[in-house]
């Protein structure tokens, strides 16, 4: 099967314009290219891009939805913050599904196929109803001072528990992940420290308090993941992107109860607060940030090119003009969103 449309973002997001795509019968790409004849399905006047990536989200506390009206660590703090108490008592009544189904759908309608989802609980839950709903899932179930049946784990920070411990957890897991330097108070205790030496976490998320030398010497196999909206919301800070360039960071919308988790959403924040501050961030590395640097880093999700998986998303080509990434990241909302093409199929949103 080929498929054609108006723009296309190949490979590291190269634009081809008047783009084609071929596909085999088990949903392959076997060639990427510049339509110059032939049979093809024609998509029409859309950017046939990579699904996005919500590289960090935590889903459950959906169900206090706008409760900000406290202090972060009285909201989500380990173990007493607000969020674990209304949590723990939607898992115990088996509550918890139908919301999860709920936020999962409206994900996959901003044209998420990807999602890195911290779970205080229920990580299995968690990930067969995400990837019901068509979202690839890599959870983290959180552990709470004990050792979860599950392969994947996070802490909430690694200043809440003693270094054996966080020992012990990068021992028996797979993938480790933790919030770093979020606040002040974290990281002048030291979490960044901890979290590379004593967790040796694969992922780290935040970053805000970091300084340019502990941004140097974060380790290039480390994913690290920032989430513009909820630090400016929550300590009054955005983590220092252009630091973190090298790391090639990943975007997240954070807590379902304070952000929609809204990719597109994210991306628009993070392009205009760039511009404020004065940062040297293009829109490819904003765009990047939610789509094929996530493949680099967590496999997840593919970009378009000769070998991988077909997991495509056409939007709506822009309006007037012609600056087609500018557009994406500033002005494309998920009405824009026309279909999710997977392997062969095109499936309308």
């Amino acid at each position: 099967m080929r498929l054609r449309a108006k723009y296309l973002l190949a490979g590291d997001l190269e634009l081809v314009e008047n783009g084609v795509v071929e596909v085999d019968d088990q949903g392959v790409v076997v060639g990427v290219g510049k339509y110059t004849g032939g049979v093809a399905a024609n998509l029409g006047n859309v950017v046939l891009m990579p699904q996005l990536l919500n590289a960090h989200v935590h889903v459950l506390d959906a169900v206090m939805a706008d409760r900000d009206d406290l202090y972060i660590d009285d909201l989500v703090g380990w173990p007493h913050g607000a969020k674990y108490h209304v949590v723990k008592t939607l898992v115990r009544r088996r509550r918890h599904i139908p919301l999860l189904r709920a936020v999962a759908r409206r994900m996959r309608s901003y044209g998420v196929g990807c999602a890195v989802v911290y779970a205080e609980y229920a990580a299995r839950d968690v990930e067969e109803v995400f990837r019901g709903e068509g979202i690839e899932a890599l959870v983290f179930q959180e552990a709470h001072g004990d050792f979860p049946d599950y392969p994947h784990v996070q802490v909430a920070s690694p200043v809440d528990h003693p270094v054996d411990y966080l020992r012990e957890l990068r021992r028996r897991y797979a993938l480790v992940s933790t919030h770093v330097s979020e606040t002040e108070d974290c990281h002048e205790a030291g979490d960044l420290a901890l979290a590379l030496e004593a967790l040796d976490a694969d992922v780290l998320v935040h970053l805000v308090h970091i300084t340019p030398e502990e941004a140097a010497a974060i380790p290039p196999s480390k994913a690290v993941v920032v989430n513009p909206r909820a630090n400016a919301y929550f300590v009054g800070k955005v983590a220092p992107i252009p630091l973190l360039l090298h790391l090639k960071p990943l975007l997240g919308t954070d807590n379902v109860f304070m952000n929609e988790p809204d990719p597109w959403a994210e991306m628009k924040f993070l392009h205009a607060y760039a511009a404020a501050a004065g940062w040297r961030l293009g829109e490819r590395e904003i765009l990047s940030m939610a789509t094929v640097w996530g493949w680099e880093k967590l496999k997840c999700p593919p970009p378009i090119e000769a070998g991988q998986k077909m997991r495509a998303l056409a939007v709506a080509a822009p309006y007037a003009g012609d600056k087609v990434l500018k557009y994406l990241v500033k002005r494309v909302f998920h009405r824009d969103l026309v279909a999710f093409v997977e392997g062969a199929k095109i499936l309308p949103v």
